[in-house]
């Protein structure tokens, strides 16, 4: 895997910090959450991260900072199985969001490259990521990032949930 080591030259300056979050930032994180996916409320993230901590996988998210404010974050967890990762357990990027005013500034490439540390720190070697079909603007920035597309699916599900004796 190809992991650049120095942060890309960034429009807005030397004002950019990219930090891992702390426990006492998980609320922020899951506001953030709801600007990346607004239809699911901030409680239902809350819960989310929760699990994750409690799961005991390893996961991180890292805020891209600008003036004291939140202008993007990338939050990443170990799964034990990514597609097209050799040897089942690698990294894998759940979310990733920079805030209309600073895209295009390699605030989202910065959080990348922050990921990228923290998976070969942790001695993985795969990164996996996605994005729907209609995102083309994702996909092309997957692809000048490194990724290569692996494969396109429908997913499909349906609930257990118990059915009445008939």
């Amino acid at each position: 895997m190809r992991v650049r080591r120095e942060f890309h030259r960034l429009k807005i300056g030397d004002r950019l910090t990219i930090r891992r979050a702390s426990e006492a930032d998980f609320p922020a994180w899951a506001d953030l959450l709801t600007r990346l996916h607004p239809a699911i409320p901030a409680s239902e993230f809350t819960a989310d991260i929760a699990w994750w901590k409690a799961s005991g996988d390893p996961f991180a998210c890292f805020f891209a900072e600008a003036e004291e404010a939140i202008v993007g974050f990338i939050d990443a967890r170990v799964r034990g199985y990514v597609e097209g990762a050799p040897g089942g357990r690698a990294a894998f990027v759940e979310d990733l969001w920079v805030d209309e005013a600073h895209r295009r500034s390699g605030i989202a490439a910065a959080l990348l490259d922050a990921v990228e540390r923290w998976a070969c720190d942790l001695g993985l070697a795969w990164l996996g990521s996605d994005t729907v079909p209609e995102n083309t603007a994702s996909q092309r920035w997957h692809l000048a990032h490194g990724f290569s597309e692996l494969e396109r699916l429908v997913v499909y599900g349906k609930s257990l949930d118990q059915k009445p004796n008939e």
